[in-house]
């Protein structure tokens, strides 16, 4: 399998993921009795997880890139945070 498959295969599965995260928070979000200030929170923490399990596989959650291939010009987690002096 050449590298290019690996890859298009990793970020299916990771897509794959995400869509049945998504949809079962999407359930959860209906089903609760939580405010609407509530759930943009509950929702802002669950796109915060689905980015940091993006970037341990390799992968921007934003471009859906291979982390070391991303060009997003503010990437959601860069290859080598900056530093602050």
């Amino acid at each position: 399998m050449s590298l290019l498959a690996k890859t298009d295969s990793r970020i299916f599965n990771l897509l794959q993921t995400y869509n049945h995260s998504r949809e079962n928070i999407r359930l959860l979000i209906d089903l609760s009795g939580m405010s609407d200030y509530e759930k943009i929170g509950f929702i802002d923490a669950w796109q915060e997880e689905m980015a940091d399990f993006f970037a341990r596989n390799g992968f921007c959650f934003a471009c859906n890139r291979l982390i070391e291939q991303c060009d997003c010009e503010e990437p959601i987690r860069p290859l080598h945070p900056s530093r602050s002096a």
